[in-house]
């Protein structure tokens, strides 16, 4: 009876084992990409997740463009990020059939990923090293993920920093500290005070300036906005300076979108003044 047992169990381990070598033998190798693509040729990416609006972002001109759900420039180092991900080396990968995706987060997935006609879905995370699941296909990956909570986050996440968009020429800048104006090509700078910076850097640091975050607040149409932003093909965008929950913002009442500056770099683009570098100095 012994002897029997001890056969049976020998059987059993030797069943387990072989079935763990069929298991290993369907992995992919390590460092497979999850796709074959070249991040240059892509032009459209679409972001959908659970419970938030739908995300589409174009390349246009060489230049990224969120359109839906609106029509703004598009953060080149967020869509970036998004294409080298796609092409990240995969830890292992085993096929779908195998697996339970809905385990996993992936059924339905937390996060779809679509560049030009090719998909990624994005699960969850396996407990021990923190690897994302992604599904391509029929593969289900275990992937390093850079872009998880990026992609989960609020679609304003993707909208460009600089408060002047790609392709846009400044020619003026008016604050309640000072009047910037472009005249046959020179730089010029009035203001009632004094020690506003030079006014070919003051330009510069407008037309390069960025923001820590931009986020999505109420529309204001028709506020009062003591800031504009003039461009060359006649456009002008006005701006609200606003001190709320401890963020120092400039805020397009008219789209709803404040930019969230740190009190330095604002109170410089308010004022015009090297010196003014705390909310102290900063006009409001």
């Amino acid at each position: 009876m012994r002897g029997r047992w001890l056969l049976n169990l020998v059987l059993l381990l030797l069943v387990a084992a072989l079935a763990a070598v069929a298991w290993y033998a369907q992995r992919e190798p390590s460092g497979a990409a999850l796709l074959e693509l070249d991040p240059d040729r892509i032009d459209t990416l679409v972001v959908q997740r659970r419970n938030q609006e739908d995300l589409h972002l174009r390349r246009e001109a060489g230049n990224w463009w969120i359109t839906t759900p609106e029509r703004l420039p598009a953060s080149e180092f967020h869509v970036r990020q998004i294409l080298e991900a796609a092409i990240a080396q995969s830890s292992v990968s085993y096929p779908m059939e195998d697996l339970e995706p809905e385990r996993l987060g992936l059924d339905p997935p937390r996060a779809r990923l679509q560049l030009n006609e090719q998909v990624l879905l994005y699960g969850g995370t396996e407990p021990i090293d923190g690897l994302r699941y992604i599904q391509t296909g029929n593969r289900i990956h275990l992937v390093r993920d850079t872009i998880g909570p990026l992609l989960e986050g609020p679609w304003w996440n993707f909208i460009d920093r600089r408060l002047v968009p790609p392709g846009m020429a400044l020619v003026g800048v008016k604050t309640p500290a000072y009047v910037l104006a472009r005249e046959d090509g020179i730089w010029r700078v009035e203001s009632d005070g004094t020690g506003v910076d030079d006014a070919e850097r003051l330009a510069a640091n407008w037309q390069a300036a960025g923001a820590l975050v931009v986020k999505q607040v109420r529309r204001q149409p028709g506020a009062d906005a003591p800031v504009s932003l003039h461009f060359a093909d006649g456009s002008v965008r006005r701006l609200v300076p606003a001190n709320e929950s401890g963020e120092r913002r400039l805020v397009d009442a008219e789209r709803g979108l404040a930019y969230v500056f740190d009190p330095a770099s604002k109170a410089y683009l308010m004022n015009g003044r090297l010196t003014d570098t705390g909310a102290d100095s900063e006009a409001p």
